[in-house]
């Protein structure tokens, strides 16, 4: 695999250069240092980006980016922050292939059109993946992509420690509670077979992966 491009603050926080050169195509380091990471909408423009600095990472809250995707791609991540995604990756190189993968970052506003349109270009074949943080908004994002490739149009409402969900397709209503709800315990609750595989933090207390790498790399220094 090419090398293209590293950065600083990557670097510096242990992440492999091969890693670092998966996830450089639409990423630039400015004169603070700082990684952009842009974000498109339906049409190629820039919309957003997410910016990575060495104590702080603001993801993007528009816009999408799609990263080596094609129909021969046989795995896919799905995640809302690269930062957590690179991380995540360099956590698990020496257990997951990670050179022919594909990879969709969505911004915060979880824009459904745009990520139809990227789930186009994937096989039917292709085992997806998420990579979203363990908050109860990730662990809707990972009910959400389960949907998308069911094509289930289901609608999630909170309710004080609930979460509503309502399935028209399948005619199901199910009520979680926000702090055990799962894609397992979604699927099981609508009768969904799960098809895809979430990827959280094991450690308790950690939501990311990137908040996993931080706290590593805070304690190292």
């Amino acid at each position: 695999m090419a090398l293209t491009e590293t950065f600083d603050i990557l670097s510096y926080k242990g992440v492999d250069k091969a890693i670092q050169s998966l996830f450089s195509k639409f990423a630039h380091q400015d004169q603070k240092g700082q990684i952009i990471f842009d974000f498109f909408d339906e049409q190629g423009e820039k919309v957003d980006a997410e910016i990575l600095s060495l104590y702080r990472n603001k993801q993007a809250s528009r816009g999408i980016s799609v990263l080596n995707l094609s129909e021969d791609s046989r795995t896919i991540f799905v995640s809302d922050s690269y930062s957590s995604l690179i991380c995540f990756a360099n956590q698990f190189k020496g257990r997951i292939s990670f050179d022919e993968a594909g990879f969709l970052i969505i911004g915060a506003e979880f824009d459904l059109s745009l990520l139809t349109q990227a789930f186009k270009k994937v096989s039917k074949k292709a085992k997806i993946n998420t990579v979203f943080s363990a908050s109860i908004l990730g662990r809707v994002m990972d009910c959400k992509i389960q949907d998308l490739i069911q094509e289930n149009n289901c609608a999630y409402f909170l309710s004080s420690d609930l979460v509503h969900v309502e399935n028209p397709k399948k005619a199901k209503r199910s009520v979680e509670s926000l702090f055990t709800l799962s894609l397992r315990t979604y699927c099981i609750s609508l009768g969904v077979k799960q098809t895809i595989r979430t990827f959280k933090p094991k450690q308790k207390g950690v939501e990311s992966f990137y908040q996993l790498n931080q706290m590593s790399w805070e304690n190292f220094n």
